[in-house]
């Protein structure tokens, strides 16, 4: 199971992973492992699953009783080896915050995959360009 949730009784050395992680929204860059915030919970899982990771920014367009109001979500989509995708958030209108994420994560581990996968590539796992 790639992806667990943490809590402090895991192990001593998890738990200075997770301390000592900066914090980038509602998401937490380790060494070895990305934490995030979900629900009332964090989970987390090892670099050494995820295959490719690239951004989401989905638009939020709503109306209140002030008028509407427009906002971004940032999200990081992780692709484990195992083919499964995951949706973390990091937050509501944080845009540096997930820019400095994604390079940072970039920076910092060079044997994942960055970016949108290839038409190419989503053909040959069965699925279609929208």
């Amino acid at each position: 199971m790639p992806i667990a949730t943490y809590n402090h009784s895991l192990s001593e050395e998890l738990n200075r992973e997770f301390s000592g992680a900066p914090l980038y929204g509602k998401v937490k860059m380790g060494n070895c492992h990305l934490f995030w915030k979900k629900a009332f919970s964090w989970k987390y899982i090892s670099y050494e699953e995820i295959r490719r990771i690239y951004r989401r920014v989905e638009a939020v367009d709503t109306k209140m009783c002030c008028g509407n109001v427009n906002f971004d979500i940032q999200k990081l989509v992780l692709e484990l080896n195992s083919g499964e995708e995951t949706e973390v958030l990091i937050g509501e209108g944080t845009p540096s915050e997930a820019e400095q994420l994604y390079a940072d994560l970039q920076a910092a581990k060079g044997g994942i995959s960055f970016g949108l996968p290839s038409a190419d590539q989503i053909k040959s796992k069965g699925g279609s360009m929208r």
